[in-house]
């Protein structure tokens, strides 16, 4: 059974979907300002605190590490969010910004997998996540679905879209997935071997 935890990070956030924030919320670092804006309390803030401009309200649970650290704050505050318990993890306000920083959660999501966690990141009408040796189905939306490899190679299959794969291997240094758009009421997606990045981006 799904225990949820949304995480709002700090990358640059014109608005928080709060129709997907449930469970336990945790803010890490800039997190907190989003979160306090947007009229939710989180349960907990962690963080180095070195990019918040608001203090943390009182009741909220704090953990503050030192900004001499191998962990991102959106890495911590994942990390605690898996000591609560929790298997779903949402991060909101997790794309665009620094790119590094961009990256680095898209490498955390790999990390979550192989700790049996499912991860996406949210940002600015964007959805990232991985799918490994798996399936997932998508609604239909308006917007581009793009996947691609996120290793050497992996065998995907794509129903339900404009530009469909049947066992198709693609590799990551070609970007065939990228741009596709949902023609169906649902797509599907299948990682027959491998994992697949996959972007939704709504517009």
């Amino acid at each position: 059974m799904a225990k949820v935890c949304s995480i709002i990070c700090g990358a640059p956030c014109s608005e928080l979907d709060t129709n997907l924030i449930e469970g336990l919320v945790i803010a890490a670092d800039r997190g907190l300002d989003y979160a306090l804006t947007a009229g939710i309390a989180p349960d907990i803030a962690v963080g180095d605190f070195d990019s918040a401009e608001s203090p943390v309200p009182s009741g909220v649970e704090c953990i503050r590490v030192s900004p001499i650290k191998d962990d991102t704050d959106t890495v911590l505050a994942a990390n605690t969010a898996i000591e609560r318990g929790c298997n779903e993890l949402r991060f909101f306000c997790a794309l665009g910004g620094r790119l590094d920083h961009t990256f680095a959660n898209i490498q955390m999501l790999y990390d979550l997998i192989g700790r049996g966690i499912c991860g996406k990141l949210y940002g600015n009408g964007e959805c990232v996540y991985l799918l490994h040796d798996d399936a997932a189905e998508i609604p239909r939306y308006d917007g581009y679905l793009s996947v691609f490899s996120y290793g050497e190679s992996a065998l995907v299959s794509e129903s339900g879209v404009k530009y469909p794969l049947d066992c198709h291997r693609l590799t990551n240094s070609f970007p065939l997935g990228v741009s596709n758009e949902i023609t169906a009421q649902t797509a599907r997606i299948t990682a027959h071997e491998g994992t697949l990045l996959i972007m939704e981006v709504r517009e």
